[in-house]
């Protein structure tokens, strides 16, 4: 892929797809035996996104993961990092909250002991330790960021281009927000897959990004979106993105960033970000047709986390000004398709190629693997 000044809205979508793929059913947002095929064919063969090392980087750390409600922890063992289940073997009470250091897993109910692998080392007033051991599940690791599978995402991302962009090692976790939304995970993705919407939503980031510089890449499971610099940063309307602006040039001494910005997405639910002295995933946890999970991770240089915070302060206002914007989109789509739904109705429009172009992919790539796993359950029969 090029470097932003010599994107001109290019996309290299298999033009294919345009004749072959439609918007999804209006039922595909509402209807429960949709949503249960997408959790058992899209996102239990997923690629598990759990977290990354350096929420854990010293043997001792752990941290507990909010997408499972805290029931599982990464811990930094002596030989690495594990994904351990937080719930003790004896009466299942929690047994660790957030994030620490210690050099050993101690239940506060009863002082059951684990280490940091999980064995039971010691229950108290037990003649006999119980074999009673954490379930432990194993990690994969890309850039930093672990998933625990069925995908490799190594497989899945072996032609991604922009990995080194993605240099998780090189930076420091901030911290996770989590955000309940009340709408399908579907529409979460189309607002975040799709260009068309960014100069009528978004005044602040409209300014920052230039809607008509960029570039697409698509691969089996990934897609990605480069968008160029507006206009040198040179005009702003937003004091959020004013501020972000003003900092990221103080320190830089003038010199503009590499890109405006670049999103990802690892299917189905991870999303990579890329802004100037700043990285974030987030990651989509369908709960029901009309709730998703959103649990977004900060991450920084380690000399602007612990040195400019005013940096890491800008990033964070215009990032949720970002979001509040897209989040507003998605729950007026989910109004208007639940009316469709309620009235026995359904509608599509047709695509914008290439502003869309995410999102013919994202709805291409759904109906592959809901019919692939249909046809494969019948020739099985």
């Amino acid at each position: 892929m090029n470097a932003p000044e010599s994107l001109s809205r290019r996309s290299n979508l298999d033009a294919t797809l345009l004749g072959r793929t439609a918007p999804l059913p209006i039922a595909s947002y509402f209807d429960p035996a949709w949503f249960e095929r997408e959790l058992q064919y899209l996102f239990a063969p997923g690629p598990n996104y759990t977290g990354s090392e350096m929420m854990v980087p010293e043997v001792g750390d752990y941290m507990t993961l909010p997408s499972t409600a805290h029931g599982k922890v990464l811990v930094h063992g002596p030989a690495g990092i594990n994904l351990l289940s937080n719930t003790c073997r004896h009466r299942q009470g929690l047994l660790l909250d957030g994030k620490g250091n210690n050099a050993n897993i101690v239940c506060p109910l009863h002082r059951w002991t684990y280490d940091l692998n999980g064995k039971l080392l010691g229950a108290t007033d037990f003649d006999v330790t119980p074999d009673c051991s954490l379930p432990s599940t194993p990690l994969t690791r890309w850039n930093g960021l672990l998933f625990a599978g069925p995908c490799e995402p190594n497989i899945d991302l072996r032609d991604f281009p922009l990995a080194t962009d993605y240099n998780y090692g090189d930076y420091v976790f901030e911290k996770a927000i989590v955000e309940e939304c009340t709408f399908n995970w579907k529409a979460f993705l189309e607002i975040y897959l799709e260009l068309y919407h960014v100069e009528s939503m978004h005044p602040g980031l409209q300014k920052w990004v230039d809607p008509s510089n960029y570039e697409w890449g698509f691969g089996d499971r990934w897609s990605c979106q480069i968008l160029g610099i507006k206009d040198g940063l040179n005009s702003q309307v937003s004091p959020n993105y004013q501020r972000y602006r003003d900092a990221i040039l103080e320190y830089s001494g003038g010199a503009l960033p590499k890109y405006g910005t670049i999103w990802s997405i690892l299917y189905p639910n991870v999303m990579l970000e890329w802004y100037p002295y700043a990285l974030v995933v987030s990651t989509l946890i369908p709960r029901s047709p009309e709730l998703t999970t959103n649990v977004v991770e900060f991450y920084y240089p380690e000399e602007v986390q612990a040195f400019e915070r005013h940096i890491v302060d800008a990033h964070q206002a215009a990032y949720a000004e970002s979001a509040a914007e897209d989040a507003q989109i998605c729950a007026r789509l989910q109004r208007g398709r639940r009316a469709l739904w309620l009235a026995g109705e359904d509608d599509s429009g047709p695509y914008h190629s290439p502003h869309e172009d995410g999102m013919i992919h994202l709805h291409d790539w759904i109906r592959r693997e809901l019919e692939d796993h249909a046809q494969s359950k019948v020739s099985t029969r």
